[in-house]
């Protein structure tokens, strides 16, 4: 048992891994195998290659020895013979055979040179020895011939010893080599062919187990696959793992419980079915569900007793309509001026096509909210609350309101006025204050200086006070004026500096200027107003901030060709929350209630520096993480212009020198101040609602710019806020830009959006889409194309380089939108269904206004030579689609643009 667990596990990587990664390591395990087993045979071919070029090279030299011995013997002949015959002949003969003899020794002396040194000499010898002798002979001295014959025998014999000698030598030596090559070959072959078979032996082993991991578990899920599709409930199923085919199972296990869960959710249904209908009758409100046709499908006691005056025909299936028929008969409501039949149609138009709440009064006076939405197989859900309270109460607290309006606005001109009078006493207070702390100092009574400094520190923190409350009495009832001047912005940072030192140091944290400025920069402005707005900031970060780093950062930025300066104080203080984000800048307001109590404050100085910062021209802004700290920053011009000074309660920057003013439209408050601060940093003017019915009524009363939409939101969605945007006379020429999760371009446009924008909004999208609706909208390009690919990929390529496209489908669509706006240049396609690009052109050329438009034809059509020649005389260029002209194409559109960029 021990030896298989053993072996399991040695196997368990196979069963571990994907099944790309088995066969891939199966792969690279026989490449491995093969390119080892080559290397080792290319090694032994290697060295059986050395081991033949030596036995060569010994055989070589046997050779050159062999030959030496032979020529010698040949050299011996021919002297022999020219002592017996003195033959001139066999003395010329024996010259060429000494001459090949010292050749063949110089080619023996490479690799013996003593034997050859040996030869050589002794060979001298027996030749220059013979040749005396032969002139012995010659001159009839035969005796001295024999001697001297006797004595090159001598020396004869010695060469036939050592050349024979060496032959003998040089012939072991290479059979020696020889026999070792012939070993070391077959060596070589032996380990080839175990190699060989090792390698086919692990590669079918590891085959044989890469292949059973993978038939195995596929064979059990597909008996696992039968079971379900049968319906087995208890089916078996393969044990998960980390592989493929585990995962199968995994996904066959999830399937199996998915079965399981279906049919409790059922008996849940069922049973959550019959709970629904007991819980609806105890609905306080009447609750009503009508079906498709508009016929009563179930109802409560609560909307039985609304309707009492038609309680006989209140049963299941009864259409609306005969509800409302009904009603007009036993008069039990007032359709006023309005003919009965119109009435009618009014209230079934909105009954099907239910667009919000809506109040109706009933005869009697009883008020009825209506809320109506449609289900998803177009039925009805109605909810009828009696509101005739809230009514009476709402009505009360209008009354109310304009009250404290009145109110409010004459305390506002009565502080005003009381500027002087509240200011005169407490400087009269100050400044004795200061008087006796010097007489105290001179005449030593320090107890005295003590509590004349506590009388002086209190009044100046009241002086404060009542200067913040002034100033903010001033803002509202109009009368804060500008005193611009003109003044280098340096040393003015140097003394807040200074200044708030102190203040900062008090709770032992660190202030540092960050000032990216040259000493001549100037600005133009409230010199007192930017002093009070840096010293508010500087304190509020100091009061928060306990033993870190307080920064103020001070720049200069271009936009919009205007040269801007922006300020920001940053502190590493207790930071906020949303929740509190929201109501920083409230007059006489602070984060919460501990906020007073740990740190004190009035909670003016915010709303001071934020209305000060719009009269400067400006806006302000503050980004805040709880426990990390906040930063408040604000930007205002470097040139001072006359702004107003009436501040609309949800706007966050000045109208005046606003880019333009941008209403945001969402449910999510995260996502509304999120666009918010977006749009407000770029120099827009905000307004923000967190639903339809707000969004419509600033709408009407603020008149906005730009309208920022989401779809999605609770009661009302979006598109019945546009549908209504566009029927108002008033407000159906605003720019509406869908912001949502929603990716349905082709509805927003159709229901009058000029842009559609992906939920997480990309800024830069963003900010170039408000830019260009600000501009005017003269970089406007009309695509004309049934193919969405190809007017997706045109909007990109002039989206980017900031030109408004609107697009259209076919030719009823480039009509209709060329009739309502000329566009600055139409991208026209010829194949389109109904209206076809040559009947669009025919038009667009023989209309007043249009017949300059340039247009570029792009077609991927088989022009006939007298179509192409139509459409050069009558459009600008004529360019063929497709992936291999794309590049034509988009040259084509800069070329057409250049004029108009």
């Amino acid at each position: 048992m021990k030896q298989e667990s053993g072996v399991s596990n040695n196997w368990r990587w196979v069963s571990e891994n994907t099944i790309p990664v088995r066969i891939g390591s199966l792969s690279a395990l026989l490449l491995a195998a093969l390119v080892v087993s080559t290397i080792v045979m290319v090694y032994d071919l290697a060295r059986n290659q050395a081991r033949i070029q030596d036995a060569n090279t010994e055989f070589h030299r046997l050779e050159v020895a062999g030959q030496a011995d032979r020529q010698f013997g040949e050299m011996r002949y021919w002297l022999t013979d020219l002592s017996v015959s003195l033959l001139t002949l066999s003395e010329r003969r024996a010259n060429e055979a000494s001459t090949k003899l010292n050749s063949s020794l110089e080619q023996l002396a490479a690799f013996a040179p003593e034997s050859a040194a040996s030869v050589q000499e002794q060979a001298n010898s027996y030749y220059e020895t013979s040749m005396l002798a032969a002139d012995a002979y010659t001159d009839g001295n035969r005796v001295l011939g024999n001697t001297l014959l006797a004595q090159a025998r001598v020396a004869s014999d010695a060469v036939d010893k050592t050349l024979t000698q060496l032959v003998d030598d040089l012939s072991e030596s290479a059979d020696q080599t020889r026999n070792e090559a012939t070993v070391a070959a077959k060596a070589a072959m032996n380990r080839a062919i175990i190699a060989c078979v090792v390698i086919v032996i692990l590669g079918a082993l590891l085959t044989w187990r890469a292949l059973r991991s993978i038939v195995v578990p596929l064979h059990a899920i597909n008996i696992a696959i039968s079971g379900l599709i049968r319906g087995e409930r208890d089916v078996a199923l393969p044990p998960e793992g980390p592989d493929e085919l585990g995962r199968m199972s995994q996904a066959l296990r999830a399937l199996r419980d998915s079965q399981d869960k279906r049919r409790e959710l059922e008996e849940e249904a069922r049973a959550q079915r019959n709970t629904i209908l007991t819980a609806i009758e105890t609905i306080p409100d009447g609750f009503a569900l009508f079906d498709n046709e508009d016929e009563l499908i179930l109802f409560n006691d609560r909307f039985r007793s609304i309707f009492a005056h038609v309680d006989d025909i209140l049963v299941p299936g009864t259409r609306f309509e005969d509800i409302l028929r009904l009603q007009l008969e036993r008069k039990s409501v007032d359709s006023g001026d309005v003919p009965d039949e119109e009435w009618i149609s009014g209230r079934l138009e909105r009954h099907r096509r239910p667009d919000g709440d809506r109040q109706e009064v009933l005869l009697g006076g009883a008020w009825i909210q209506v809320s109506k939405r449609q289900t998803p197989d177009g039925g009805t859900v109605a909810v009828y609350s009696d509101i005739s309270d809230l009514k009476s109460k709402q009505e009360q607290l209008e009354e109310a309101n304009a009250q404290a309006i009145a109110a409010s606005s004459a305390k506002s001109q009565f502080l005003a006025s009381m500027s002087h009078e509240l200011r005169t006493p407490l400087n009269a207070i100050i400044g004795y204050s200061e008087m006796l702390s010097e007489d105290a100092q001179d005449m030593g009574f320090e107890t005295a200086t003590d509590d004349l400094e506590k009388i002086m520190a209190s009044g100046r923190h009241l002086l404060s006070l009542i200067n913040d409350v002034l100033d903010l009495s001033k803002i509202e009832a109009g009368k804060m004026e500008m005193y611009p001047e003109r003044f280098a912005l340096r040393p003015l940072l140097d003394e807040v500096a200074s200044t708030v030192v102190p203040l900062v140091s008090k709770n032992r944290n660190e202030l540092v200027l960050s000032c990216h400025l040259a000493d001549t920069d100037e600005i133009e402005t409230d010199k007192t107003k930017l002093r009070q707005n840096l010293f508010n900031l500087l304190s509020n970060a100091a009061k928060f901030t306990e033993g870190g780093k307080i920064e103020l950062l001070v720049s200069k930025l271009r936009k919009n060709d205007t040269d801007f300066f922006r300020f920001a104080v940053r502190d590493e203080g207790i930071g906020m929350t949303p929740q509190q984000r929201d109501k920083l800048f409230q007059a006489f307001v602070q984060a919460d209630q501990s906020t007073t109590r740990n740190f004190g404050g009035t909670g003016l100085g915010l709303a001071i520096a934020q209305e000060f910062t719009r009269m400067m021209g400006g806006h302000i802004t503050v980004y805040s993480k709880e426990g990390v700290g906040s930063t408040f920053s604000f930007e205002i011009p470097a040139r001072y212009a006359a702004v107003s000074t009436l501040v609309d309660d949800h706007s966050e920057a000045s109208p005046d020198t606003a880019l333009g003013r941008v209403l945001i439209v969402d449910d999510e408050e995260d996502a509304r101040n999120a666009v918010a601060q977006i749009v407000r940093e770029e120099g827009y003017d905000v307004l923000m609602a967190s639903n339809a019915e707000a969004g419509m009524e600033m709408a009407r009363a603020q008149k906005p710019d730009v309208i920022l939409l989401d779809v999605i939101m609770p009661e009302r969605d979006g598109w019945s806020m546009l549908k209504e945007l566009k029927a108002d006379s008033k407000l159906c020429e605003t720019p509406v830009v869908l912001a949502t999760i929603v990716a349905d371009r082709d509805m927003g446009l159709a229901f009058g959006a000029i842009e559609h924008l992906i939920k997480p909004i990309d800024p830069a999208r963003l900010i170039a889409t408000l830019d260009s609706i600000a501009s005017g909208g003269d970089k406007d390009v009309l695509i004309v194309d049934d193919d969405m690919s190809t007017r997706n990929l045109f909007r990109r390529i002039l989206t980017r380089n900031g030109w408004t496209v609107r697009e259209a489908a076919d030719g009823h669509g480039a009509l209709s939108q060329l009739k309502s706006k000329r566009p600055t240049l139409m991208v026209l396609d010829i194949m389109m269904p109904n209206v076809d690009g040559f009947d669009v052109l025919k038009t667009v050329r023989t209309t007043d206004g249009l017949a300059d438009l340039p247009v570029i034809v792009a077609t991927s059509k088989d022009l006939t030579r007298d179509e192409l020649d139509w459409l050069k005389a009558h459009s600008d260029e004529v360019i063929r689609k497709g992936d291999t002209g794309r590049g034509d194409l988009i040259a084509a559109l800069k070329r057409q643009l250049q004029d108009y960029s």
